[in-house]
């Protein structure tokens, strides 16, 4: 087969995946490469070929196709053996987003090297740090390590009179213990055998009595280089202090206006380039990881202080649906495989 413009394989975790993943890009496919979906067990590794979606002449099918140039990994949690064997086969800089199951632990100690004024401090959980946590702080988060969309996150507060109160998604507590050692056992009982994190919690600015962040959308463009696309803030409900269970999603900017005055905005805008800027740049140098892109998930304090809440390795497209300008967000990562295209494997 020969294709002129590259060949792109975006990378699925099942087959009901495979028709979505390809359409939200091949309208924003401006350099015509070719574009399939395939999944993990769809790749004959002796034959050197994949079974993949495509669509030709306005019909989607099934064909048969060889490895493709480069690879967008958009399987979540992917099989690292699979990704490194993935690599091998098509050269590891061909393969991008090879880890998006981020290491909330790992990637807040690299980042606290650089950026430890932007970031809440965070500990892997055990009875004892939990414990340090919640009376340096007075309010903490629960985390799973290897979280995602909120699952497993827990919110536990300290009352003037020394009770703890525990939620999940919510500021209204679902537990109160009165002693401490009540609380150890109740998080024992929640946290079970899953690796967890505690993190500060931040007094989070509001809007309209609503929590809401700012997740800044950080991609490789048609160069190679790092680039903010836009910053898109969820708005969660009404006594929430989860944003990805979001009752609306819109612009940053539309939300900062209504808060702060213009040139605070540019301010805060400015500074929150600059913090997701310098999270590339550190991710690149401090692991191995291929990133193409990944959000960085920012809160505000009551002074306009940006915090990096957490990164996410596989950034959510549905959350961009009804947001203006939106196409950049799918055409990013085609022209960074575009280019990857362009560049002999190593």
């Amino acid at each position: 087969m020969t294709i002129k413009n590259g060949f792109v394989g975006i990378l699925v975790a099942n087959r009901t995946q495979r028709k979505n993943a390809l359409s939200q890009y091949l309208s924003h496919n401006a350099a015509n490469m070719k574009l399939i979906a395939f999944t993990p067990s769809s790749i004959d590794w002796k034959g050197r070929t994949i079974v993949g979606l495509h669509r030709a002449k306005g019909t989607w099918s099934l064909g048969r196709f060889p490895f493709p140039q480069v690879v967008y990994n958009r399987c979540y949690g992917s099989d690292p053996q699979l990704i490194e064997k993935l690599g091998a086969a098509i050269g590891p800089d061909h393969c991008f987003n090879d880890v998006n199951q981020l290491n909330k632990l790992d990637i807040y100690n690299k980042l606290n090297r650089w950026l430890a004024p932007n970031l809440p401090e965070t500990v892997p959980y055990d009875d004892a740090n939990a414990m340090s946590m919640l009376e340096r702080h007075g309010e903490i988060y629960f985390k799973p390590l290897f979280g995602c969309m909120g699952k497993g996150v827990y919110r536990a507060e300290r009352s003037p009179s020394g009770d703890v109160r525990t939620g999940q998604h919510y500021f209204v507590p679902q537990t109160v213990t009165s002693d401490h050692a009540s609380f150890r056992e109740h998080m024992k009982q929640l946290v079970r055998s899953t690796p967890y994190i505690v993190q500060k919690g931040i007094p989070i600015r509001q809007i309209d009595g609503q929590v809401f962040d700012i997740r800044s959308l950080v991609q490789k463009n048609e160069q190679g280089l790092w680039s903010v696309t836009n910053l898109v803030s969820r708005i969660a409900y009404k006594g929430s202090f989860n944003t990805s269970i979001f009752i609306k999603s819109c612009l940053s900017q539309d939300i900062l206006k209504k808060l702060y005055p213009p040139n605070k905005v540019q301010a805060i805008m400015t500074s929150i380039y600059d913090v997701s800027l310098r999270t590339a740049e550190i991710i690149d140098m401090e692991t191995d990881y291929h990133l193409g892109e990944f959000s960085v998930d920012v809160a505000l304090d009551p002074e306009a202080h940006p915090w990096i809440i957490e990164l996410n390795g596989k950034p959510q497209k549905d959350l961009y649906r009804g947001i203006p300008n939106r196409s950049a967000v799918y055409q990013r990562p085609l022209q960074y495989a575009r280019y990857l295209c362009g560049k002999r494997s190593l």
